[in-house]
């Protein structure tokens, strides 16, 4: 077994013998987000936060959660975790205020739709909605709409890879900063490290697997859907620069270290950093890992330094 960090040893002793995601319903998996959520620490205060709804093209209203630092000059339109089956505006409070907080920026925290009421596109169509409604309305709301970058967690990050590739292809909106925290992206799972990581470290191969499948894989969507599996995607040159953050002890590791690569391979500049002796979800224990908050920093200073740098001509 590798190193783990000696404060997530209790978790993962604790969790075995219990059911997994692909284990639970939903509403179950749900409810345990929820909790956990609640159990962390609200996060710092921000000059301006407040709830809206925005409205996407087939009608559905998308709810976010706007948090706008006096000195910021670029919005991050960020995306929670949870599998597209789990996750909220209230469980990525925490994370989205200590990136707004550190990094000096705008952020747009985003409600979209799970599965598997509503799989494939809907969650992708919603993000894709925000991040086009703040390009072209964010100006109205105070912010300042001209700096757009995108920050994802698991589910999310793959969210956020996908709309960088649709941004892209679509011309608009400029995208300056692809923030990617232990990313999903290859419904086919063929990365080493499902099989190195396939089970004992919190998340296992069987539950990505399982997400996957939630998400509409085999049913509303293609494994090899470049939306679905960011990584299968023929060409990702012109896409968003990216830092890529990870988990040593996550299946998902590889997506990132093969993205990672094929970014830097199309001329994309791209960083990965691995946290050793962590897992996956270990991003969003800020209060109780030093590493979570140094990831988070990290991300800050990365997002920080886009909105900061001159626009490209």
């Amino acid at each position: 077994m590798a190193f783990i960090h000696p404060k997530l040893r209790p978790l993962i002793k604790a969790a075995i013998g219990q059911p997994t995601i692909a284990g639970l319903a939903p509403s179950d998996v749900r409810a345990k987000s929820e909790e956990r959520a609640r159990a962390r620490p609200k996060g710092p205060d921000i000059d301006r936060v407040w709830d809206r709804p925005v409205t996407a093209e087939d009608g559905h209203e998308v709810p976010v959660r706007i948090y706008c630092p006096a000195s910021a000059q670029g919005v991050v339109v960020a995306m929670h975790g949870g599998g597209w089956i789990a996750g909220s505006i209230d469980t990525f409070d925490d994370v989205s205020r200590h990136i707004a907080n550190d990094s000096g920026q705008a952020v747009v925290n985003v409600g979209y739709r799970l599965a598997p009421e509503n799989p494939f596109p809907a969650g992708l169509n919603d993000v894709l909605a925000v991040l086009r409604w703040v390009a072209r309305h964010g100006k109205d709301e105070g912010l300042p709409g001209d700096r757009l970058m995108l920050l994802g967690d698991s589910a999310g990050a793959n969210l956020a890879a996908a709309a960088a590739l649709s941004a892209r292809d679509a011309a608009e909106p400029d995208i300056l900063l692809q923030v990617l925290v232990y990313p999903g992206l290859d419904a086919r799972m063929e990365s080493e490290t499902h099989e190195l990581y396939r089970e004992g470290y919190m998340l296992t191969s069987n539950d990505v697997a399982h997400t996957f499948r939630t998400y509409g894989v085999g049913q509303t969507a293609d494994a090899d859907d470049w939306r679905v599996s960011p990584l299968r995607a023929d060409d990702v040159s012109g896409a968003a620069p990216a830092l890529l953050i990870s988990a040593e002890c996550d299946p998902l590791r590889g997506d990132a270290v093969a993205y990672a690569q094929k970014l830097l391979e199309a001329g994309v500049p791209a960083t990965h950093v691995t946290y050793s002796g962590v897992t996956h979800l270990f991003f969003g224990m800020r209060a109780s890992l030093e590493a979570s908050k140094m990831a988070q920093l990290q991300a800050a200073a990365a997002i920080r330094d886009a909105a900061r740098n001159p626009l490209p001509q």
